[in-house]
């Protein structure tokens, strides 16, 4: 089958979807790669994909860039004629679901949290939640990594329930992070990671730090690892923040890295005070599969990752004191405490969130998108011959495309 994946940084393809990409390509299907082009375009060409590069602004709004970029993707889609889309992303999810009202193909959407538009006013909630509800109508499977977030929009209709499924996040590779000892003893660590976004809770744990600095000298290291979003100025003003808490010694910050793993075995512990509407954070899977207490929030799809008092502790959404009590308990517990607690979280990472639970529903969907048949014309009203289509298994002619997708968006802008 052709199947298309699309995604709004080539970043994210390359650092999630490799095991799933490998997957389709073994089973037979042809993969093409719909997204922004980045640093990582080259590697996720490498993978044995073919690539059609799309403009795309993560956090933008403007009305006209916008319809450049569903402009772009429904002319790929039309061009590159699929068997089944997935999208993956706010943004991806949307527009792939709008030009399958004009398209035929199946679409396997997933929602990895709901975003920063159900946080905001409730014009804007209102409007987000009518666009998904016209968008997944015809969507054959939505996929949730949380039962909070699926919960949510099978309450206000916008998905079935027998069209949703909850998987474990995005998964983790239990092969790749394995546990391991860290090499520091004496000095408790505290690392957290993810991207620089204030609603991840880097103040609280940067607060958290202050004042355990203050109590335990330098028996204690703190580690924030992560880039900053440029797109965003309250990321860029965290990183002003991050530094200057660097400068002054209450934290190390470890900027950003493809390779997290070295981190993450020398931490003792993985902090993630967010309330940021995700799926299933990735770094505290990373976090489980090493074997590494956690604290985290009471928070959808942060809970999933916490057994309390087993593997570690779940505190209040924006509560520092909450924060700094968690953290005081893995700086004051032994040496056995914090072994019980990361064997664990590895047991938690093998039995909930193997990556290989998430590449077998995409299989499984994918396949029943076949048996269902559910492929026609892509044009309802213009019968095309079947000559003219790729043959399965056939690459689509990229250059012609990438010549297309220029050209509409010179033309948008003009």
């Amino acid at each position: 089958m052709r199947i298309v994946i699309l995604y709004n940084t080539s970043w994210y393809v390359f650092l999630l979807r490799r095991t799933l990409i490998a997957s389709l390509l073994k089973a037979g299907h042809s993969v093409t790669v719909v997204a922004p082009k980045d640093a990582y375009t080259e590697r996720v060409k490498s993978l044995g994909v073919a690539f059609v590069p799309i403009t795309m602004s993560g956090t933008g709004t403007s009305p006209l860039r916008e319809a450049v970029t569903l402009a772009q993707i429904h002319e790929t889609l039309r061009a590159v004629k699929p068997d089944v889309v997935l999208s993956f992303t706010v943004k991806c999810n949307l527009y792939a679901g709008l030009c399958r009202r004009t398209l035929s193909f199946s679409h396997v959407a997933n929602i990895s949290g709901l975003g920063e538009a159900f946080d905001t006013s409730a014009l804007t909630n209102k409007m987000v939640r009518g666009l998904y509800r016209i968008a997944l109508s015809r969507t054959h499977r939505v996929f949730f990594q949380n039962r909070d977030d699926r919960d949510m929009l099978v309450e206000h209709s916008i998905v079935s329930k027998s069209q949703s499924e909850v998987i474990p996040g995005s998964g983790v590779d239990l092969s790749r992070f394995t546990p391991a000892p860290p090499t520091r003893r004496g000095v408790r660590s505290f690392l957290m990671l993810g991207r620089l976004l204030p609603k991840k809770g880097f103040v609280a744990f940067m607060e958290a730090a202050e004042h355990l600095k203050a109590r335990h000298g330098d028996s204690v290291a703190f580690w924030i690892l992560g880039a900053p979003d440029f797109e965003r100025p309250e990321s860029v003003e965290l990183l002003q923040q991050i530094i200057s808490k660097h400068a002054h010694g209450t934290i190390r910050y470890l900027q950003s890295t493809d390779d997290v793993l070295p981190y993450l075995r020398e931490a003792d512990a993985v902090v993630l005070p967010s309330t940021y509407n995700e799926g299933v954070p990735r770094s505290l899977l990373e976090a489980l599969a090493c074997g590494k207490p956690i604290i985290t929030t009471n928070w959808k799809g942060c809970r999933e990752t916490v057994e309390p008092g087993k593997n570690g502790y779940l505190v209040l959404p924006d509560n520092t004191d909450s924060l700094i009590r968690a953290m005081s308990q893995l700086v004051e517990c032994s040496e056995q405490t914090l072994d019980l607690f990361g064997r664990a979280s590895r047991r938690i990472a093998e039995e909930r969130f193997n990556e290989e639970t998430v590449v077998s529903a995409y299989h499984r969907a994918i396949n029943a998108a076949s048996y269902l048949g559910t492929r026609h014309e892509y044009e309802p009203t213009t019968e095309r011959p079947m000559e003219n289509r790729p043959a399965l298994g056939e690459r689509p002619d990229v250059t012609a495309l990438q010549r297309s997708s220029t050209q509409s968006a010179r033309h948008a802008t003009e």
